[in-house]
């Protein structure tokens, strides 16, 4: 599981890269927002959608997961939660899209706001909760887990920052 999360990382690294590289033919606004969706796309894979599976998966299925082990309520927020941050990262790709792909300065400024908010709480929780296998000397990086997950947030932020960067005005 380790690898193939590693290799997804890289995946979308490499594919940050062509984008880059092809930037000039596909057209830097058709490129920007490819990039900020692959970005999105990478996030919403390991958090949102990941946190919806981990509340309906009962502890035998996932050693994550939350279904027999968390009350009534506490499911639902969590539930309600994934489908409200995925909906967010569906929103955020539909202004990439849209709005942003023409220029639009709001769209830039709504997805540059977007991703320090992304990018802050992905550091927070790293520093605090659990690192996601990222060697850190914090309270997050002694936490137990998987050990792994950091790969695919840092493709994510990347991905997303690169589109930033080539859809600049």
């Amino acid at each position: 599981m380790k690898a193939g999360a590693l290799v997804w990382a890289l995946l979308i690294v490499v594919i940050v890269l062509v984008l880059v590289l092809l930037r000039d033919r596909l057209g830097r606004p058709r490129a920007a927002s490819f990039l900020v969706v692959l970005g999105l796309f990478a996030l919403a894979g390991e958090e949102t959608l990941l946190t919806g599976f981990w509340a309906a998966a009962p502890s035998t299925m996932d050693r994550d997961g939350l279904a027999d082990l968390v009350t009534a309520p506490a499911r639902a927020h969590i539930l309600d939660s994934a489908v409200l941050g995925t909906a967010l990262f569906v929103l955020l790709g539909w202004i990439a899209l849209t709005a942003f792909r023409r220029g639009e300065r709001w769209a830039a400024r709504v997805l540059a706001a977007g991703w320090f908010v992304v990018a802050a709480a992905v550091a927070v929780t790293m520093v605090t909760v659990y690192s996601r296998g990222l060697p850190l000397p914090t309270p997050g990086g002694r936490a137990e887990g998987a050990g792994y997950g950091w790969e695919q947030l840092a493709a994510g932020l990347l991905a997303w920052a690169t589109g930033l960067w080539v859809g600049r005005r």
